[in-house]
């Protein structure tokens, strides 16, 4: 068997960027995708001057190792830095969009909290550790900050990024960085304010956070990953992936291959099977606990003349205590130059999630009557839509839940009992794609 054999199974980030790493490193490298194109859930389109997304809008660079990573793919030239306006976010109080404070004394003056909320946030240092042994995000939110800001401001942020609920995820899997501030110190307030003043940990790999996309839209990412790999199997459905005295062969419906050193399976946690993987039944009942939820896309184009808002911002998350029926919008023609028309407006709006799935699979004709009523009462909205396409998720992102450990062992188990099989996505290492791209390519690394 030729250790240098790898194959790799999804051609989402993490096996993509898995796949060039060890590609680079020497390593031969074969990758099945079920699918006809590269990228899992990152989807851009082009239709005449409207370039949108049907998945990530934007990527959030903070840390050297993606930076370094989009220039090693080649697209040092291709990154495009969102708008000044994208700094200013917006929350909905009341039926009304009120900016989300970005300094102290902003946070002193805002609506968004009352007197005593402000006060309760500034005695966050005081709070005592949980002796809840797997806290959920909403406990220690609730517990640390109070209810107000669990109310206006995780709740909305955790529908717009996870697609969930803060009641039902983890608050150690989903946020790690809070366990270690509150660890540190014992108050995440402190512990923040420590670690900015001496730069302790991990300065060397940390640049100037923008938030950026590609020119074309984050699928050139993919894209440019894929144009740089050797043995790229599209419309491949991989039906079985077994171990033999000679390594490690994939079965498809379009032949047999192999043998393999090393198997990297990326596929969501809901198509594993007991044919598909070597695991066991109940490995796969505990595997499948997990929750996507349902989530709909619908992007529409305005003029601005029809709305009354300037959307002068990134967009605006709606918590759940409003009672509305939409999650949050998107302004992409705010965010980024050349995503609309001169005069036009191009918004992503979510419905659905954790919070509401049964809004989520909803025809196009009774989502867009029931989006432009929102919009109507939240931006003034008077006009006709002069673009649209919808985009529905019956499978949106893994949620992180209380009790992940466990999931999170059965993995363990599994890839212990099987050497050379390696499970990876962004089920494990976090959800979004700087997380995969960095989860990627450790594992690249430990491979070669």
């Amino acid at each position: 068997m030729d250790n240098k054999r790898v194959a790799i199974i999804g051609a989402g980030i993490t096996g993509l960027t898995t796949a060039f790493r060890l590609k680079n490193s020497g390593k031969s490298v074969d990758l099945f995708e079920r699918k006809g194109e590269p990228g899992g859930s990152i989807k851009s389109y082009q239709q005449e001057e409207w370039l949108y997304e049907f998945g990530p809008n934007t990527l959030l660079l903070k840390d050297k190792v993606v930076r370094d990573f989009l220039f090693e793919i080649g697209l040092e030239d291709k990154i495009v830095t969102a708008n000044t306006e994208a700094s200013k976010r917006f929350i909905v109080k009341d039926g009304e969009l009120v900016p989300v404070p970005m300094s102290l004394s902003g946070f002193m003056k805002t609506p968004l909290f009352s007197t005593k909320a402000k006060w309760r946030l500034l005695l966050e240092p005081f709070a005592g550790k949980s002796n809840v042994e797997n806290p959920s995000l909403a406990e220690f939110v609730n517990r640390r900050f109070g209810h107000e800001i669990l109310d206006y401001a995780v709740n909305p942020f955790v529908a717009g990024v996870y697609a969930g609920k803060p009641e039902r995820l983890s608050f150690k899997h989903t946020f790690p960085i809070l366990q270690e501030l509150e660890n540190e110190t014992g108050s995440v307030y402190l512990s923040a304010v420590k670690r900015s003043l001496f730069n302790k940990k991990n300065n060397d790999e940390k640049i100037s956070r923008s938030l950026i996309s590609i020119e074309g839209g984050l699928q050139q990412i993919p894209v440019s990953i894929t144009k740089q790999l050797d043995q790229c199997y599209f419309n491949h459905d991989v039906t079985s992936i077994e171990q033999k005295s000679d390594g490690w062969f994939i079965n498809s419906q379009m032949g047999n291959f192999g043998p393999y050193k090393d198997v990297i399976f990326t596929a969501p946690l809901y198509r594993w099977n007991t044919t598909l993987l070597p695991v066991t039944d109940e490995e796969v009942e505990s595997i499948k606990s997990v929750t996507y939820p349902p989530l709909s896309m619908m992007v529409l184009g305005f003029k601005k003349e029809d709305v009354d808002h300037p959307l002068d911002g990134f967009g605006f998350l709606v918590p759940e205590k409003e009672k509305r029926n939409i999650l949050g919008v998107l302004v992409p023609s705010t965010i980024f130059k050349k995503r609309a028309p001169l005069d036009h407006h191009l918004l992503t709006v979510f419905v659905g999630g954790g919070r509401q799935p049964e809004l989520a699979d909803l025809d196009s004709d009774k989502l867009l009557s029931l989006i432009k009523s929102e919009l109507k009462e939240l931006i003034g909205l008077h006009g006709e839509t002069i673009f649209k396409e919808h985009i529905f998720w019956p499978k949106s992102i893994p949620q992180y839940e209380p009790g992940y450990d466990e999931i999170l062992e059965v993995f363990n188990t599994i890839e212990k009992r099987n050497p050379g099989l390696h499970l990876a996505g962004n089920f494990r290492n976090g959800v979004s794609v700087p997380d995969c791209i960095k989860s990627g390519l450790k594992l690249a690394d430990e491979l070669s």
